[in-house]
């Protein structure tokens, strides 16, 4: 026992070595690759995507032909995704290459931009920025891909505005059981475009995405506002989150259960004086983000400033939120960012391909990574049961607006309402820390109509499950589109049962 508990004790405190000796070389060679598929976008994308589409539908016919009694999911292996889930499930069925990664085209004049489903975040907002554009809910890790987004769900601080990631998509372009391509919009095939968003690839393979785009403008305007009391948090949230005149950005920080910090946002282009207040925080040597608006909550002032536009909405990035701080605890000492700060951060994926079965355990027997959906005018009732069960710190708050629907997550009402994402991710600072105390929290949410995002999967039960996502349309469109002995159930694809 004693040299189980050093092991642990080694493998969690000192991870840091083999990241910043071994892990951090690799992920700027990964970076420097990163910008020469970034040059060949325009010549290559739109011209191979035929061809691709033509590659996955011959793979399917061959699985119906030779291994039918296979259901199916995506070849992409579990380490390449962001969601810190081994999906085992992915070892039984048949694997599908759907290797789509690039931009088909950006239309200005309807204001389009049509992707693969496997461009990340990080090649895409570069891209439209340069070209006068971003869409309107961008996230804000680099790593995240637009099918995840769609397939799972996606939300950031201007989701008040604009909803749910997949509100600001309008056509999708997807390849079913039997081969056949089709496509989906809010005019054609409307059923399956309203049940795709959060069926984790259980409808088919989701193959290109329409996006709408915006004009994107140069900076941020972004204000800083400590508050103490949840009951103040809470109004002052719903205060600014109504605002949709002066806010196009809305986030809280809550650094223990009585302060945070509020910041809302305005997307502008400036005027002649905006350079002397202009906070470049992308640049490797500035300050951890969370760790900056923590400055504003310890000399408690109200502060103001312009944030290079692709610099705000990857704010988080460097710092994995606040995550790098358990496997690098000096990365944010002013010498560690200047000497080692350019390689950071360290690529999620490759921190998951090196994890041995021993810190796959360990991560899941000491940490919590998980966001909630909540209506917003439970944001105290929830912190104070997140602090009596997990107590983890910060807590991110970011409010998104649900709308009436039929997909298999929408308002429960017939109106739009206000919900608010709560992201826990961290060790848990409690006694004893397992599974059921993970149950309990879900039981938790659904009782108050809440909404948990599945990345790390569920521990709810079937009925449970099916109780907080809206089944009714979703059943109908797999019986429509064949996909029973095809395609597994969400449920099967989410449950903790087979993903861990």
């Amino acid at each position: 026992m004693q040299t189980e508990s050093f092991l642990e004790y080694v493998l969690i405190n000192y991870r840091w070595v083999f990241v910043i000796f071994f892990l951090l070389p690799c992920t700027v060679l990964g970076k420097i690759w990163s910008v020469f598929e970034k040059s060949l976008w325009s010549r290559h994308s739109g011209l191979k995507h035929e061809k691709n589409l033509s590659n996955i539908q011959r793979q399917i016919r061959h699985r119906n032909k030779h291994a039918p009694d296979r259901v199916m999911c995506t070849a992409r292996p579990s380490w390449r995704s962001m969601t810190i889930a081994d999906m085992i499930y992915k070892k039984y069925m048949f694997n599908i290459n759907v290797h789509l990664d690039g931009i088909i085209s950006i239309d200005a004049k309807n204001r389009i931009v049509r992707v693969e489903p496997g461009i990340t975040m990080g090649r895409l907002i570069p891209i439209l920025i340069e070209s006068g554009w971003t869409v309107p809910v961008a996230l804000d890790m680099e790593d995240l891909t637009i099918g995840g987004l769609v397939m799972g769900t996606g939300l950031e601080s201007s989701s008040h505005k604009f909803g749910i990631f997949h509100e600001s998509c309008v056509r999708y372009e997807l390849i079913t059981a039997n081969g056949d391509l089709i496509i989906c919009s809010k005019s054609v095939n409307t059923d399956i475009f309203q049940s795709l968003p959060y069926s984790y690839g259980t409808l088919g393979f989701l193959t290109a995405v329409d996006i709408q785009i915006i004009p994107a403008k140069k900076y941020v305007k972004l204000k800083y506002r400590p508050i103490r009391t949840l009951e103040k948090m809470e109004s002052r949230l719903i205060v600014e989150t109504n605002d949709l005149e002066h806010n196009d950005f809305v986030e809280l920080l809550i650094y223990n259960k009585d302060e945070g910090v509020l910041m809302t946002g305005k997307m502008t282009d400036g005027h002649e004086d905006t350079e002397q207040n202009v906070n470049r925080i992308g640049r490797f040597y500035k300050p951890w983000f969370f760790k900056h608006v923590e400055s504003f909550l310890l000399t408690w002032k109200i502060g103001e400033e312009y944030i290079p536009l692709k610099d705000y909405y990857f704010r988080h990035n460097k710092s994995l939120f606040w995550e790098i701080q358990d496997i690098i605890p000096f990365g944010n000492h002013p010498v560690f960012r200047y000497l080692l700060g350019w390689l950071m951060p360290a690529k999620v994926a490759l921190l998951k391909l090196t994890q041995t079965d021993t810190i796959k355990q360990l991560y899941d027997k000491h940490h919590f990574i998980d966001d909630f959906i909540l209506p917003i005018s439970t944001l105290k009732k929830s912190v104070q049961k997140f602090h009596t069960t997990l107590n983890i710190y910060p807590i991110w708050v970011c409010p998104a607006v649900l709308r009436p629907g039929k997909g298999l997550m929408h308002s429960h009402t017939t109106v739009d309402n206000m919900y608010i994402d709560i992201g826990l991710y961290g060790e848990p600072k409690v006694s004893e820390y397992n599974a059921t105390i993970v149950r309990d929290l879900e039981i938790f949410v659904l009782k108050l109509k809440g909404f948990k995002m599945m990345y790390g999967g569920t521990y709810l039960n079937i009925d449970e499950f099916k109780t907080m996502f809206d089944h009714q349309l979703y059943d109908q469109i797999r019986q429509h589109l064949g996909c029973k002995s095809n395609f597994p159930e969400v449920y099967d694809k989410v449950n903790r049962k087979v993903r861990v």
